[in-house]
């Protein structure tokens, strides 16, 4: 399974440290063999002079050889001298003449080689890069050997070879640092216009879906997928109109035929039947408010400026609806500050979320019953009544639209708490759902306060 890399900077980031290591590698690799090969090569060059010199250097002396080196190669070859050694061995594998202070061969000779020879030996703790080259002097095959002793001190392009990888990596590695540093100031800065456009993403919401993705500056790369984002933007909220559209229109068609079905039913001569028509078409009515109201929260935008007084908004909504609960046989209990509770709002919205909440407590309450609204200082609204209550289970559901639970349902439609919701949820705040010790349900709506 791949690994799941989070930001395009961080892929970036692997993706060119594997590339960046992987070619540090093989550069390392690279260089470290033509510095063998070049070490390789200097060395042969090196023993096939030295060879050659020693070769002009000789000539026959009655049944030997006379050698007469030059100064250079006098302080190379002297016998305590632990970094170069030569020998002339005749065919019979004697040496003639040596640099040894056992005055012997360096190594075997086959009389069939007729080709200089190169080879690594080592004997104990020491290792040696050495060579054999076939020559005649007065007549006679002759070859002479020579041989570097890789471990001496004075052999120091070894040492530098074999310190290389150590030392390389001193240098590599801040490099590569320094690449990656270049790299996510690089990208960053590629990559601005994109967090640019996230940042105009999140601003997106059901009241503002005029907003567009910026494409100016963007890769080319991620251009054709903001003109798709943008485009689906356009059908979203072409879509969105059309249904605001509808749900206001609708709304306000219905409200003309149940004029009319009011005034039918305000003829009719059997009371009974009146009242319960008037009843439905209250109802109904009601279900058309609250459609258009649900219109009206799908283009709600708070502004910065907006603010309201809930502890006035309470004591309108409160004093209004008393009418209502008295009519029932219940009453409204107010408990609020004498100072103005200020928070972040529209008063008309809130006084529509206030008055549901008030509305689903008389509705719920037995009669004879007190529906308790109070206004705390740090911007929360709390109704509670005495009904049956709301189990944990439902407490999340009751703010679906057109939910309902058999014991409690009202004539409503189903959509005064989801209004409710929706208001808070557009005002910054939170609404939240509890039980009061005589078992009713408490709604508390907390706001921002200023």
């Amino acid at each position: 399974m791949r690994p799941r890399l989070g930001t395009i900077l961080t892929r970036i980031l692997w993706l060119h440290l594997a590339s960046v290591t992987a070619a540090t590698l093989a550069m390392v690799a690279a260089i470290f063999i033509l510095l063998n090969a070049t070490l390789a090569s200097f060395e042969r060059h090196t023993l096939s002079d030295h060879a050659a010199a020693i070769a002009a250097a000789t000539r026959p002396a009655g049944a030997g050889l006379q050698l007469d080196l030059p100064p250079n190669l006098k302080d190379l070859y002297a016998e305590g001298y632990g970094g170069y050694a030569f020998a002339i061995v005749d065919a019979d594998g004697r040496a003639l003449k040596s640099s040894l202070p056992s005055g012997g061969a360096l190594f075997g000779v086959d009389p069939k080689e007729l080709q200089p020879t190169f080879f690594h030996r080592a004997r104990g703790p020491d290792a040696y890069f050495g060579a054999s080259f076939p020559y005649r002097s007065g007549g006679r095959p002759i070859w002479i050997q020579v041989r570097q002793n890789l471990g001496d001190p004075d052999v120091f392009v070894d040492d530098v070879v074999a310190e290389f990888l150590r030392w390389v990596w001193w240098l590599i590695v801040p490099i590569v640092l320094a690449l990656l540093a270049a790299d996510i100031l690089i990208v960053q800065r590629a990559l601005a216009p994109v967090r640019e456009a996230s940042r105009r993403a999140e601003a997106i919401d059901p009241t503002r879906l005029e907003l567009r993705l910026p494409t100016q500056g963007l890769p080319s790369e991620i251009t054709p997928l903001v003109a798709a984002i943008n485009r689906a933007l356009d059908r979203l909220e072409a879509g969105f109109r059309t249904q605001r559209e509808f749900t206001a229109d609708a709304a306000h068609e219905l409200r003309t035929p149940l004029a009319i079905l009011r005034l039918r039913a305000d003829t009719l001569t059997d009371r009974d039947a009146a009242r319960a028509l008037r009843a439905d078409i209250d109802a109904m009515g009601r279900l058309v408010e609250q459609l258009l109201a649900i219109a009206e929260l799908e283009s709600f935008a708070l502004l910065e400026d907006d603010r309201a007084d809930l502890r006035a908004v309470s004591l309108d909504v409160s004093s209004h609806m008393a009418t209502l609960a008295i009519a029932d046989g219940k009453q409204i209990e107010l408990a609020v500050d004498d100072r103005p509770v200020w928070v972040r709002g529209r008063a008309e919205a809130l006084v529509r979320a206030v008055r549901n909440l008030i509305e689903n407590a008389i509705a719920h309450t037995p009669v004879g019953g007190t529906v308790r609204v109070s206004v705390a200082s740090d911007g929360v609204v709390s109704v509670s009544d005495e009904g049956p209550g709301i189990p944990e289970c439902d407490r999340e559901l009751v703010f679906q639209r057109f939910w309902r639970r058999e014991h409690r349902t009202t004539k409503g439609g189903g959509l005064g708490l989801s209004i409710v919701q929706q208001i808070v949820h557009a005002h910054g705040g939170t609404i939240e759902i509890a039980a009061t010790p005589e078992g009713g349900a408490r709604f508390e709506m907390r706001l921002r306060p200023l």
